[in-house]
């Protein structure tokens, strides 16, 4: 019996805290003669470089104390797309909710937690922390042929 009413004390104390958790992908492809990208992005992010002449940049939401459904209501309205804008030589990326409300559910409030990880092209450097430039060797080659 001492078991059985541990196990059900442990179950529910899991179950009260669950997480959701969901992971979105969004790629981005810059033509060859893109020169710059223009980064307007409400999170901060971590990068990492990737050979690819895409940008890929992935999401990961988790929620504590979350409700499945509810993760994916916020999902399906776009709370953390990135939207492309601009000409082929000067690009920007930028997030379609930049104002994050607190989220609500039956008067409980759900604590979220959003890293977000961008993968840009060997050839872009940062020349400040919101603009990527194609490197000058890269660029000054492109020219040529």
């Amino acid at each position: 019996m001492k078991y059985i009413l541990t196990i059900l004390i442990t179950f529910f104390a899991v179950s009260s805290n669950a997480q959701v958790k969901k992971i979105l992908h969004q790629a981005f492809e810059l033509p060859d003669e893109n020169t710059e990208v223009t980064l307007d992005i409400f999170d901060e992010f971590e990068v990492e470089k990737w050979a690819s002449n895409n940008i890929m940049i992935v999401t990961t939401i988790t929620l504590e104390s979350g409700i499945q459904h509810v993760l994916d209501f916020y999902v399906s309205e776009g709370r953390y797309d990135v939207g492309k804008s601009g000409e082929k030589k000067s690009l920007i990326l930028t997030s379609k909710d930049k104002v994050r409300k607190q989220m609500k559910y039956k008067d409980a409030l759900i604590y979220e937690i959003v890293e977000m990880k961008l993968f840009i092209p060997e050839n872009y450097e940062f020349e400040d922390k919101n603009r990527l430039v194609k490197k000058l060797e890269d660029t000054v080659l492109s020219i040529d042929n």
